[in-house]
Parts: C-alpha cells; sequence; structure tokens
C-alpha cells in the first residue's frame, strides 16, 4: 500500500539507484579495460580475438554486483546509513562479487579470463560507487532544500534517546528527514528542546496527525508505554496512514538488533546474535588482532623502552601495573599497563575509578594516560589472547559484581573478548563516567560489528581525549 504522505519520490528513487550504479559498474569495467589492454601503456596480453568476449561478460560482471548491493539492502530507502556505513557496505558488497566472479572464472574454458584485470576493476567499482553515491546524496540534499521535500518526523516523548534523534537528523542532512516537533507529558507546551518544538502532550497524537498533514512519520520514545498505549498509537497512525516506529529501548539499554521467530502460530522475540557469533568473522578479528599487535609490539620496543625507562626515573616502583580483570566469558585474567599511579595508590581508598587531576598519578602518569600510552603493554594481552584491539574495556571483578546487579544486559558485553580501545571509549566514555551509557555503546559494538568498525574505532583512538585521566 502507498501511503499518500510518503514522498512519492521514494516510490522510484531505488531504480535510480540501480542505473547509477549499472552505469558506475560498466564504466570502469570499459575504462580499466581500455587502460589494461588497448591504451599501449601495458603489453597487451590477450589476443584482440577475445576482446568481445569481455565486452560480452561486463553486463553479466554488472548483474553480478547489483545483485550484491542487493544483498546487503543498499536500496532500500530510508535506511539510516552514514556515508562511511554506506561505503562499508559496498566494499563488501563488491568484494563478494570479486570472489564470486574469480571463481567462475575458473570453469570458463576457450579463452583465460584475467583475474588481475578483474581485482582492480572491482576494485576501482567500489570506489566509484561508494563516490558516485556521495554525490547523488549531495544532489538530492538540494532538491530537498529547494522544493522543501523533506521526511516530517513527530517524536512521542522526549529522553535522552528522542534528543539523540533529533541531533542525528540534524547532523545528517542527506537523509532528507527532520524532527517537526515533541509531543511530551513533561514539558511545557511550545517550549522547545534540541531547537525542536513540544506540541503537546501524548494524548494528543490522534488530533494532531489529522490536522497537520505534513507528518510522514510517529517515532515513539517512551519506555515505560503500556502496550494499551502503544497499540493506541499505531491504530492512530494507521488510520491516518502515517509510518510508525519504536526507539528500541528496554529499561533503557539498546536492543537494537532483535528478531522473531514463529513457534507454530506464536511469535518469540530474542536478540539477534552478534556477527562475531559466525566462526568466521572471530578467525578474522583474531587474525587482525594478532597480525597488528605483533607488528606494533616489534615496531614500538624501542618507545616502549624508553617509556619504562623514563617511568622508573620519574617515581619509585615498579615498570608495569597488572591487575585481575573480567574478559570473554566472565574469564579472569590479569591486565598489564604503565605504571601511572604512585605506589599504595588504593590502600586508602580501596577500589575506585582514576577522577580528573587525581593526586594519586604520578607526573609522567598524567601524560601517559591523557595520550593513551598507559595502555600499550596490553598489546601482550592482545597476543596472548587474552583481549582484542577492539572491544568493551574490561572492569575489575569488585565493579562487575555490583554492574551486573544495577545494569541490565551489563554481562551481555562479556560475550566478546575486551579491548583495548572501544565504541565507547572514543565517544568519551571512559573512566568514571555512566555505565549505562558506557553499556550501549558496547552493545551496539557487539550487535554491529565489522572490521571495518573496527577499522575506524582503531584510527578515532588516536584522537579520543575526552575523560582520559
Amino acid at each position: 500500500m502507498i501511503l499518500p504522505k510518503r514522498r512519492k519520490r521514494e516510490s522510484f528513487l531505488p531504480w535510480i539507484h540501480v542505473l547509477l550504479d549499472y552505469a558506475v559498474i560498466i564504466v570502469f569495467l570499459r575504462g580499466v579495460f581500455w587502460f589494461r589492454f588497448t591504451s599501449g601503456f601495458f603489453e597487451n596480453v590477450i589476443p584482440v580475438s577475445n576482446y568481445p568476449y569481455y565486452f560480452r561478460s561486463f553486463n553479466f560482471i554488472a548483474l553480478v554486483v547489483l545483485f550484491f548491493l542487493r544483498f546487503y539492502d543498499l536500496y532500500k530507502v530510508g535506511r539510516g546509513l552514514t556515508f562511511s556505513a554506506e561505503t562499508a557496505k559496498i566494499f563488501k558488497a563488491v568484494a563478494a562479487s570479486a570472489i564470486l566472479l574469480m571463481a567462475i572464472t575458473f570453469f570458463i574454458r576457450g579463452f583465460s579470463y584475467s583475474r588481475t584485470f578483474l581485482s582492480i576493476a572491482c576494485s576501482l567499482i567500489g570506489i566509484g560507487l561508494a563516490v558516485e553515491r556521495y554525490v547523488f546524496g549531495i544532489f538530492l540534499m538540494g532538491i530537498d532544500e529547494k522544493r522543501g521535500s523533506l521526511r516530517n518526523i513527530l517524536v512521542v516523548g522526549c529522553n535522552e534517546n528522542a534528543r539523540r534523534l533529533v541531533r542525528y537528523y540534524r547532523e545528517n542532512p542527506r537523509f532528507g528527514a527532520r524532527v517537526v516537533g515533541f509531543l511530551d507529558d513533561t514539558l511545557p507546551k511550545d517550549s522547545r528542546t534540541e531547537e525542536t518544538p513540544v506540541l503537546g502532550r501524548t494524548r494528543e497524537l490522534g488530533g494532531l496527525i489529522q490536522t497537520r498533514r505534513d507528518i510522514h512519520e510517529v517515532v515513539l520514545s517512551l519506555p515505560k508505554a503500556s502496550s494499551e498505549e502503544v497499540l493506541r498509537m499505531i491504530c492512530e497512525c494507521e488510520k491516518e496512514m502515517v509510518a510508525f516506529r519504536w526507539i528500541a529501548d528496554i529499561f533503557g539499554l539498546i536492543t537494537s538488533k532483535m528478531t522473531v521467530s514463529y513457534f507454530g502460530v506464536v511469535p518469540v522475540l530474542s536478540f539477534t546474535d552478534s556477527p562475531l557469533a559466525d566462526w568466521e568473522n572471530r578467525a578474522l578479528k583474531r587474525a587482525m588482532d594478532m597480525a597488528l599487535s605483533f607488528s606494533a609490539l616489534i615496531f614500538l620496543s624501542p618507545f616502549v623502552a624508553a617509556i619504562a625507562l623514563w617511568i622508573k626515573k620519574d617515581s619509585p616502583g615498579p615498570v608495569f601495573y597488572k591487575q585481575e580483570r573480567v574478559g570473554q566469558d566472565g574469564r579472569r585474567f590479569m591486565l598489564f599497563k604503565f605504571r601511572t599511579m604512585k605506589l599504595g595508590a588504593e590502600s586508602q581508598t580501596g577500589p575506585v575509578w582514576a577522577a580528573k587531576d587525581d593526586p594519586r598519578r604520578t607526573r609522567l602518569g598524567a601524560f601517559l594516560r591523557k595520550n593513551n600510552l598507559d595502555e600499550l603493554p596490553q598489546l601482550w594481552n592482545v597476543l596472548k589472547g587474552d583481549m582484542s584491539l577492539v572491544g568493551p574495556r574490561p572492569e575489575r571483578p569488585f565493579f562487575v559484581s555490583q554492574f551486573k546487579e544495577d545494569i541490565p544486559r551489563y554481562m551481555a558485553r562479556h560475550s566478546i573478548r575486551s579491548g583495548i580501545t572501544g565504541w565507547a571509549q572514543v565517544n568519551g566514555l571512559r573512566g568514571n563516567t555512566s555505565i549505562e551509557e558506557r553499556t550501549k555503546f558496547d552493545l551496539y559494538y557487539i550487535e554491529n560489528w565489522s572490521i571495518f568498525f573496527d577499522i575506524k574505532i582503531l584510527f578515532l583512538t588516536a584522537l579520543a581525549r575526552k575523560n582520559a585521566y
């Protein structure tokens, strides 16, 4: 059913993407073919009589790439993907296409199909598709601004997740959406939050969407709403043919990845397994951990030795500090760090977190913590297999025993190896910050893991300074 309030553009936009993607694929295949075989820059390794075979294969290659782009949901409107996330999916689709196409070349008889040509072409196709979609996104943004054809969203509830949603759409205009207002029972009508007006109470939803015909979507952000309230809102939206969404937040914790299984006619909701539940993904992540940690230990060994000598000179005590932490599946291990505190730092206080301008730090310790250098010895933990380069930060057993009782789903963050750095840490959630918020970010990472996500976090770690004390 086509909703009358849904922008007509969304019906044909996927077809425009298909045509543009097809054109980019063909252009790059022909361009690489010309450059490699007919430009004269390289020695021609295939006879001219084989050219027609290559040209006929281009349409098939394009169809394979388009199939995998569709497989990775790159033709769904309103996916809410940032440019970096969309680029990651594009390269996954192109890589899967390249693997399949190379496998097919082994069964081709009569002439030799150049796998070098195919590898170069697929690499450039990935770049070309990413650039094409970025440019097309900017073009659509211009049209939206000129015509005012944005998808208008009404948010019911004004908690932290609702405010985050407003900021997300404001910071990502490429989605062509904006939050036009809140309905909330705690804020006065006509007040403003996140530069967005409060339009009334939650009970006024039905009347508001009847009178304001420009609202295309309602998003519910009331974790404690009763099932009767939710059902009423859904029915009111359906009557006016307005799309309804519900922020997946139970007890304030993220539950973005859920699946429904049917046992007979009984629908059962469960958490979706992390991508790291697949053995091949675990093997890939572990291989990256071992390669990078081993290389870093060799490359940084002079730097590590210099820091060790500096620590020895700066204050009395050992160079390294080891502490028991809780890792994957609740197993305990000894974590290594450069010592940044004075000897006996917790003899009076017991286990506590470091605080800003903590008097227990040494002079050098403050510098090491600020620049994340105190974590370097944990490369050895990664190489041993106790930790990963990226993952939820491990806590001491004393804190874990508290948090697992108070924070719903806290122990779910122990389903994978702990990390030297993580999605929570690069977003400033470290040290004495909210455990609830940190757990949300950790669970988001676990549910949305990819090798590109790990690489992104590693790059961001070099810039992360917030709450590093």
